[in-house]
């Protein structure tokens, strides 16, 4: 016996369509952007994002876990959840504030160390996407990310 499925106009004509959506376009771009990255980075011992991190530490020394949150546009659990293993690995440390109530993030030497590894690939990396997106797709696209990466500013 076969199920008779519903249909719906919008989901077919979508059918023919590379994405369904703005998010599933952004979300395969971002897939595909961050294995690009991490094929360059293979030989250290951080990747894409966890480079990221460290360098917003090396910026912002001794900052508070929320402040770091609003900073890196990520909720304070999400962050928290991706602060545990880099503080397990050393990468990081994470120690009270004077008001005890509020934890500060901080760049460990090892952290510095694989920040310091990573950034001649990650250097490649960016300008090798540079050169396949050309420079005023790239200028463009980094202006369009920032905007949209402050869309829910207000």
């Amino acid at each position: 016996m076969e199920h008779k499925r519903p249909k719906s106009r919008f989901l077919e004509d979508a059918r023919q369509r590379p994405h369904l959506c703005f998010a599933e376009a952004t979300r395969a771009a971002n897939r595909a952007v961050t294995k690009f990255y991490e094929h360059h980075l293979k030989d250290v011992d951080i990747g894409i994002a966890q480079l990221s991190l460290l360098i917003r530490l090396y910026y912002l020394p001794d900052v508070p876990v929320t402040k770091l949150a609003r900073v890196m546009k990520t909720d304070r659990t999400t962050l928290t959840r991706n602060l545990q293993p880099l503080e397990r690995s050393g990468h990081l440390e994470i120690v009270s504030a004077d008001d005890k109530r509020s934890r500060l993030v901080r760049l460990s030497a090892k952290g510095f160390a694989s920040v310091a590894a990573a950034l001649p690939a990650w250097q490649l990396a960016q300008r090798q996407m540079e050169e396949k997106l050309g420079t005023e797709r790239w200028t463009r696209l980094m202006e369009d990310l920032r905007l949209l990466a402050h869309l829910d500013d207000g």
